[in-house]
């Protein structure tokens, strides 16, 4: 199991083709699943398997508008 600890290693991922993507909740008894493309402007598209919602967010973001930037810091960002 790979873990993204910061936006630098989410581009490298998706660099390397990587798009799917877990955030482990809950001490890892629960996973969140996320579909993420990088955007031509540099954003990230992200899909939430769950529910199906999409957002386009910038790397700020990540941290304020999301929980993968807590999952990144929590270790709890992994490829799928």
């Amino acid at each position: 199991m790979r873990h993204i600890k910061n936006v630098k290693e989410l581009r490298q991922a998706l660099a390397d083709g990587e798009r799917e993507f877990k955030i482990h909740l809950c001490g890892g008894g629960v996973v969140s699943r996320k579909y993420i493309a990088p955007c031509r402007d540099g954003r990230f598209g992200i899909t939430n398997y769950i529910d199906g919602i999409t957002q386009r967010l910038t790397a700020r973001q990540l941290h304020t508008e999301s929980n993968i930037g807590k999952a990144m810091k929590q270790n709890a960002f992994t490829l799928d």
